[in-house]
């Protein structure tokens, strides 16, 4: 009996410690699925696509069952959550999945929780305008991905391109894309927000080709003539 006692201790100290993984049911999301991963300090939750209106209230505690704390790993992609509102265990996530959403909305306090996150996908979701502040404010990210959001580019939103730019690495740009490109206005839209200019940001809409031609052809009398060739043809 000793000796197959003995044999037992000895083949379960072997089980390297990636194998040891724990379904927890406590305060898991409905249909969702809540995983720790003592080897990598994980806890992750993931859930079917449509099934949240909103992020969870709670979460399991991502420290039990022991050994080991845990940090949480979030699969909410292809979810309803149109606003994004700020929860306790934002502070305790390292990896966030919010793609192909319909968030078009996230509050100043949460702008500032994902920021702390090493891993935070909005792209796919109906993000129109990024806050002022995470400029003047210096908000910056380890790792973002903001593509395929139909975002605006008008005069007061040229600050994103430096901001942007300023992310470094940290902006996702897949492949075969930009890393965030303009929706809004008609002359801008797919362009990619990166290689914008001040003046392609800011030009007046309500300007008629006529009053372009004459600041033109005001310099010299080639443009003259191309400006009459132009208003010939229209006629």
């Amino acid at each position: 009996m000793d000796n197959h006692c003995l044999h037992v201790c000895v083949q379960v100290v072997a089980v390297p410690l990636e194998k040891f993984v724990c379904n927890v049911e406590q305060d898991c999301p409905h249909n969702c699925t809540c995983i720790k991963r003592p080897s990598n300090l994980t806890f992750s939750v993931s859930c079917p696509a449509g099934t949240h209106d909103s992020l969870p209230d709670r979460l399991p505690n991502p420290d039990q069952p022991p050994p080991r704390i845990g940090r949480f790993q979030l699969n909410f992609s292809q979810s309803n959550i149109q606003t994004l509102e700020l929860r306790r265990y934002l502070n305790k996530t390292i990896w966030i999945d919010l793609s192909r959403s319909k968030i078009h909305s996230i509050q100043k306090k949460v702008w500032k929780a994902l920021s702390r996150i090493d891993h935070v996908d909005l792209s796919g979701n109906q993000l129109t305008v990024l806050p002022p502040f995470l400029a003047s404010e210096n908000i910056t990210f380890r790792w973002l991905a903001i593509y395929e959001n139909p975002l605006r580019c008008n005069c007061e939103d040229k600050w994103i391109r430096d901001w942007l730019l300023s992310l470094g690495n940290a902006l996702f740009t897949p492949c075969y894309q930009c890393p965030a490109s303009c929706a809004s206005p008609d002359r801008l839209k797919h362009r990619n927000i990166l290689y914008i200019t001040d003046e392609d940001f800011c030009v007046k809409p309500n300007r008629v080709p006529a009053e372009v031609f004459a600041e033109v052809c005001g310099r010299g009398f080639v443009c003259v003539c191309v400006c009459v060739c132009v208003l010939v043809c229209l006629f």
